[in-house]
């Protein structure tokens, strides 16, 4: 994003910040860690939501630690579960990820297996990685019946972190639409503590659904009815995140036959209201159940706006 643009884009968010407590003018609070640091500090960074070596286009900002932390955890295996997931390939197109053992006779090769451009799996077999005993006997000895080629899918050996790939994702893009009247919950706290440290299960139930087929194109948000409650969720490509609400921190079950969801869409008239720019602290409700109520409106420098979805059908 150009300097211009990205000052242009943080006084907007500070502007809001300062709507719910005057005494957070010209600051911006990260959304995961809830520090505060000047809208002109070079510590804010702009984050894209989908890993942008995946075509991600949506981007928010978080602080440089934050930022930094997720790309190294789970960012790194959301954007491998999104390479496998739209290509399409039981593996990594990119060999340099796709690392293999090939076993045949007793003697183990360790190389790359890739796709040829025939369609044929190939293995290639890298001398510096193996031990040179068995590289040479390999190649000097007659060929076995029997080989094996043995690889690792890194990605899923990173279940946790990639879970949590997908609940950040999710949480950032409410923090793209509806700003901090999202982030300024304390029912979110556990889920921005889930979110710094994604090594540790600390959302022990089910928050990642998966979706038997993909519905929507482009990542979005939406609620869910789980029987009488409603919660705020995110459909990525074909995972749903639930996040939990102001009445209650996750869903009793989440059986298909208590599950029903709304995408929300913001026609043009009203979608200035959001991205970044909300006018003050918001209060989201359906069917009279609260689903986003900020905690410092009694803080607040100007009185709440209030957003109804229509009642279920």
């Amino acid at each position: 994003m150009p300097t211009d643009l990205k000052s242009a884009s943080l006084l907007e968010i500070s502007q809001e910040l300062t709507r719910f407590n005057y005494e957070l003018r010209g600051l911006f609070r990260c959304p995961t860690c809830l520090c505060d640091y000047p809208i002109n500090s070079k510590e804010i960074t702009e984050e894209h939501i989908i890993p942008d070596s995946n075509g991600g286009r949506i981007t928010t900002f978080l602080c440089k630690k934050c930022n930094s932390l997720f790309g190294h955890k789970q960012t790194r295996w959301l954007s491998d579960w999104i390479e496998l997931s739209e290509s399409n390939t039981p593996f990594h197109v990119d060999p340099k990820k796709q690392r293999a053992q090939l076993m045949a006779s007793g003697l183990k090769l360790n190389g790359v297996i890739k796709i040829a451009e025939d369609g044929a799996i190939e293995f290639q077999a890298d001398k510096k990685r193996s031990n040179p005993i068995d590289f040479e006997a390999y190649w000097s000895r007659p060929k076995s019946s029997e080989i094996t080629i043995k690889m690792q899918v890194s990605v899923f050996g990173n279940e946790n972190s990639l879970r949590v790939g997908f609940l950040t994702a999710a949480y950032g893009l409410w923090f793209k639409n509806f700003g901090y009247s999202f982030v300024l919950q304390s029912s979110l706290n556990v889920v921005r503590q889930q979110i710094l440290n994604p090594e540790t299960d600390i959302m022990n139930w089910n928050y990642l659904i998966e979706m038997p087929a993909r519905e929507i194109a482009n990542p979005c948000i939406g609620l869910m009815r789980f029987g009488v409650d409603y919660f705020p969720i995110a459909l990525i490509y074909d995972q749903l995140v639930i996040l939990p609400s102001p009445k209650r921190p996750h869903p009793s079950s989440t059986s298909p036959s208590k599950m029903s969801k709304k995408v929300i869409g913001f026609a043009e008239a009203i979608a200035s209201r959001y991205q970044h720019r909300c006018v003050g602290p918001a209060v989201l409700i359906c069917d009279g159940q609260e689903v986003i109520n900020p905690d410092l409106i009694p803080n607040a420098t100007i009185p709440p706006q209030y957003s109804w979805v229509d009642r279920w059908d």
